[in-house]
């Protein structure tokens, strides 16, 4: 900051120089002001952490996404054991118990932790559209509003035929059920439920 000086030459001498007013200091003078700033910081600390706090503990679903992605349709049995096991290591991450998960019990877990309706926006992120799933922000929250009923199940005629598929090199899937398994995929690693509690070791993992 500059300062100013009084004009010091003969001709000037006379002049009474104007009084030039104190610099305005930019922190808050007034106590009223000092708190309303400390509120506006703390709130953006708050805000920060939880916006971080969501995006480390969602890390494992744009991961099991980024997996999804990797997916060929041309290869329908590899596709297939490699769905399974993208959702049985999700499946073990929320809950270590669903590592003896088999079978119509699998199903069935997949079917419990996905709500029924599909959503047109997820909170805190753009709107969501079905061909855009992977180009999420990471920010990804699965609180969601619904406006239309997603009808299919893994416990239906198709899942079970994912299963055995996966599990038996005699049985296939052509590739319109394959699509139609990941795309449904994709929609449940979205927005499936988390326990209420995970574990303590995948809580000192986060």
């Amino acid at each position: 900051m500059s300062i100013h000086t009084p004009p010091s030459t003969y001709i000037l001498r006379d002049i009474v120089d104007v009084a030039v007013p104190e610099s305005v200091a930019w922190w808050p003078q007034t106590i009223g002001w000092q708190i309303l700033a400390l509120v506006i910081l703390m709130a953006c600390f708050v805000w920060g952490y939880r916006r971080i706090k969501v995006w480390w503990q969602n890390r494992y679903r744009r991961e099991a996404l980024q997996a999804l992605a990797t997916l060929d349709l041309g290869l329908p049995r590899e596709s297939a054991t490699s769905l399974l096991t993208i959702l049985k290591a999700v499946l073990v991450y929320l809950e270590p118990q669903n590592a003896a998960l088999f079978g119509d019990a699998l199903l069935q877990k997949l079917d419990s932790l996905l709500p029924s309706a599909t959503p047109s926006s997820v909170k805190g992120d753009a709107e969501v559209k079905p061909a855009h799933h992977a180009d999420l922000q990471p920010d990804l929250q699965p609180d969601f509003q619904s406006d239309f009923q997603s009808n299919f199940q893994y416990q239906g005629e198709l899942g079970k035929k994912w299963l055995a598929a996966s599990l038996s090199s005699h049985r296939t899937l052509t590739e319109p059920e394959l699509a139609t398994l990941i795309e449904h995929t994709r929609t449940w690693l979205l927005l499936h439920r988390k326990p209420e509690s995970i574990s303590a070791s995948n809580k000192g993992a986060q």
